[in-house]
């Protein structure tokens, strides 16, 4: 199992905004090995965990330009393949014979290539973001481009019947098979064709050294942040505290100059603001008692101070 090490909110361009380490290195070299083959990579997990930067970093390593698709329940075939964006009449008249009027009118369509005609024409690298969102319908046109490299054109007025990829064009997806609304189920001939990388969770290790890189707290204090979102995720507090929560939490903390302790008042307020939303099961009272608790488990300053000197 792989996971995910980037916020989705991170750059992946900017050296200092994301946490590496050897796991995600591997991930991303094999995720390059398939797609140098042209074998198509699908990051797929739940909401949170980077998938969206951290197919921007494999794509910005293949160093191609990127294209950039988001699924939704509106996407159709022709958003993807293009369609007809008017007619165009032209019309000759023959009078060379001055008692003689010839008139010949020709009319063509003008036709508009969508993003993945336009991306395997020019060797793009194509990011589908969260494609199973989109409707099957339109996800169809990607089996043969998956398999064969081709592109198939049902409507006449493209003037072509078929157009095969560029070389250099590649595709990674993206989805999150967990809660979301409108979702589809991803089709088996689909999968067949990609190579998926599941992000489930990430080492509780990778999760604080993210936050510390991200928000500029000091360890300890990361430390404590994600042990706090940790403990809310993985209790019966049903809470969809993400590594994306951490960072939030994490960057108000910072610019407040707030301790992560359960004795200051306006970090207990800052938790209480941005968890209580995410927060699943037990109403108000519920959310209440799973916070306290998670915040009397936190280490106090004292705590920290004999840790660092057992270490």
């Amino acid at each position: 199992m792989a996971h995910s090490l980037y916020p989705e909110d991170t750059s992946p361009m900017a050296p200092d905004s994301f946490f590496e380490d050897e796991e995600l290195l591997s991930l991303q070299s094999r995720a390059l090995a398939y797609l140098a083959v042209r074998v198509p990579v699908h990051l797929r997990g739940p909401a949170g965990m980077g998938k969206t930067t951290l197919a921007l970093r494999i794509a910005a390593r293949l160093g191609r330009p990127v294209s950039f698709l988001t699924g939704d329940k509106w996407l159709t075939r022709e958003d993807m393949v293009g369609r007809e964006i008017g007619r165009t009449a032209r019309q000759t008249v023959d009078s060379y014979i001055s008692r003689v009027r010839r008139t010949e009118t020709q009319e063509r369509s003008d036709w508009k290539d969508a993003i993945l005609t336009e991306a395997m024409r020019h060797g793009h690298t194509l990011i589908y973001d969260e494609f199973t969102r989109a409707s099957p319908q339109a996800n169809s046109v990607l089996l043969s481009v998956l398999e064969e490299g081709v592109l198939v054109f049902h409507d006449a007025r493209a003037g072509r019947q078929h157009m095969p990829a560029h070389p250099e064009f590649r595709m990674i997806l993206t989805s999150n098979p967990h809660d979301y609304v409108g979702i589809e189920h991803a089709p088996d001939a689909l999968i067949d064709r990609v190579v998926t990388f599941d992000l489930d969770d990430i080492p509780a290790d990778t999760e604080r050294g993210i936050v510390a890189a991200r928000t500029g707290l000091p360890k300890e204090m990361a430390d404590r942040l994600v042990q706090l979102v940790r403990d809310l995720r993985r209790g019966d507090a049903g809470a969809a505290a993400s590594i994306r929560t951490a960072l939030l939490l994490g960057r108000l903390v910072a610019a407040q100059q707030t301790k992560i302790s359960a004795r200051d008042p306006n970090f207990v307020q800052i938790c209480v603001d941005v968890l209580r939303s995410r927060y699943g099961r037990g109403g108000s009272e519920g959310f209440e008692a799973a916070l306290k608790q998670a915040l009397r488990a936190l280490p106090t300053e004292d705590d920290v101070q004999e840790m660092k000197v057992a270490s």
